[in-house]
């Protein structure tokens, strides 16, 4: 069980109920237990040296290692069996399952915790009608997912099907299999420009774009040229008075400050509402720092 300090933002919160833990972190290295099985995944920012005994770090099940060269980027070494299937894990909740990915993911982004139940807080007490919220480069769905559990209509845009998919048996796994959730496997612009086409608009935006990608056409997806863009058509579809709006990114070169300046400069005007942003980050209890993975940016109505 983690407690408020040990995963998220800036911003306290009650503990948090959650089968993962960061172990240690250190040697550009960190070692992380998802449920009852431990890996070693690649932290470039971990610079400080490890706490924990080697012996410690030789429980892990496997090690992903980035490559130069490699097409995907790296590789899994697997030292001991585990389900290659994945296993459930619980957040609060909500079940996720959980597995190592070609790409050095497990299927689920554990700095984004606090912004999960940041979305539910947003969402639980609406008046009317349901909230539309758009969720794009929505990956595995626990953004989805909890905004789903507040009765909100969620629609998940994700270019990978297999990501939709995992999305999909996430919100079954939790038992929320009837809530109302479109599942779009599609490119976000193209997405974006039909909707607009199509005159919907929507309460409330999430998006964590990835520093790189490609659509399910080859469409070229690069952050820093085409943000801006994505912006531009987001803000087409946004109603006119918005509850929320979330941007993260993990991407190289950007903070808190530039994500709070792309939602001022596309998406809603200085003054209108209140803006949150800061950095994400885990607690790692090998040397009781906290691991920095990212940053957020976050516009609400209230």
């Amino acid at each position: 069980m983690l407690e408020d300090k040990e995963i998220g933002s800036n911003t306290p919160y009650p503990i948090i109920d959650f089968d993962y833990r960061l172990l240690d972190a250190g040697d550009f290295k960190k070692l992380e237990s998802f449920g009852p099985y431990s890996f070693i995944r690649p932290a470039p920012q971990a610079i400080w040296p490890r706490r924990l005994p080697g012996e410690e770090w030789k429980k892990a099940k496997g090690e992903y290692t980035y490559y130069k060269g490699k097409e995907f980027g790296g590789e899994w070494s697997f030292f001991s069996s585990f389900p290659k299937e994945g296993w459930p894990i619980k957040f609060r909740h909500l079940t996720f399952k959980v597995q190592p990915t070609g790409f050095g993911h497990i299927g689920l982004f554990p700095e984004q915790a606090l912004n999960w139940i940041w979305i539910e807080e947003q969402l639980k007490d609406f008046q009317g009608d349901p909230p539309q919220v758009l969720n794009i480069f929505g990956y595995t769905g626990a953004s989805t997912l909890a905004a789903a559990t507040t009765g909100a209509k969620v629609t998940h845009v994700d270019a990978s099907k297999a990501s939709v998919t995992w999305a999909r048996e996430n919100l079954e796994r939790s038992g929320f299999k009837e809530s109302p959730v479109r599942w779009i496997v599609d490119d976000a612009i193209k997405f974006l420009k039909r909707e607009h086409r199509r005159g919907r608009r929507y309460d409330a935006l999430i998006m964590d774009p990835p520093t790189f990608g490609r659509g399910p056409k080859g469409e070229v997806w690069k952050i820093e040229k085409t943000l801006s863009e994505l912006l531009i058509h987001c803000k087409d579809v946004l109603a006119e008075n918005p509850l929320f709006i979330l941007l993260t990114t993990h991407s190289p070169g950007f903070s808190s400050l530039t994500l709070e300046n792309m939602i001022l400069t596309y998406l809603v005007s200085p003054g209108q509402g209140q803006l949150d942003c800061g950095e994400m980050y885990i607690y790692d209890h090998g040397s009781e720092l906290h691991l920095p993975n990212g940053f957020y940016s976050r516009w609400f109505h209230k």
